[in-house]
Parts: C-alpha cells; sequence; structure tokens
C-alpha cells in the first residue's frame, strides 16, 4: 500500500473539515426551524445517525451557537437543543447602543 504524501494528507484534512462545517451548518439551520428538538429527532428529521447529529450539536455548543439542556419526555431524560439568538452574544451595553443607533 502507498504512503499518501504530506500535501495529500493535508488535502484529505481539509475535505473532512470542510464536510464536517457543511454538517454543522445543515445541522443548526434544522435546529433553527425546529427548536426544543432532541438529537434523536434531528437525526431522524437530516436521516442521519444519532452519533453524527450528537458530534455535530457538540462542536455546535462548544462554539456557542446552540444550547443544550437536560429534559424529560415521556419519564425518559433527553437533550433539547435549541438555538442561540443573535442578541445572546451581546452585552447588555451593545444592545443598548445598537437601540439607539439611526439607520
Amino acid at each position: 500500500m502507498k504512503q499518501k504524501t504530506g500535501s495529500n494528507m493535508q488535502a484529505a484534512r481539509d475535505a473532512r473539515a470542510r464536510e464536517r462545517a457543511d454538517t454543522d451548518y445543515s445541522l443548526y439551520e434544522v435546529i433553527n426551524k425546529t427548536p426544543g428538538s432532541s438529537v434523536y429527532e434531528l437525526a431522524k428529521e437530516l436521516g442521519w445517525s444519532s452519533g453524527k447529529v450528537y458530534g455535530s450539536v457538540r462542536r455546535l455548543e462548544k462554539d456557542n451557537w446552540v444550547r443544550i439542556e437536560k429534559a424529560e419526555r415521556d419519564g425518559r431524560s433527553v437533550l433539547k437543543i435549541t438555538s442561540v439568538k443573535w442578541h445572546e452574544f451581546l452585552t447588555s451595553e451593545e444592545i443598548e447602543e445598537f437601540k439607539s443607533m439611526e439607520f
């Protein structure tokens, strides 16, 4: 078996990074449309495995794009995923400054 050269290895890493970014963005769009969904519900909606959804949700949470809350449904513990709203990224001072701007 032939070993990959450095540039081939970098191309493979870049392709995986692009795929992950596309996956995360696709999931984020669905979360925005269906806030409060569980990992299972999102996986079913997208036709993905629960593991793929969970990994993507964790990356989105790490980047502060989504919030994960534990909830109980039908006596079972589930993770409820919601997107972070744009105003949650701002301080109260920044929000007041934005409100006072003239357009």
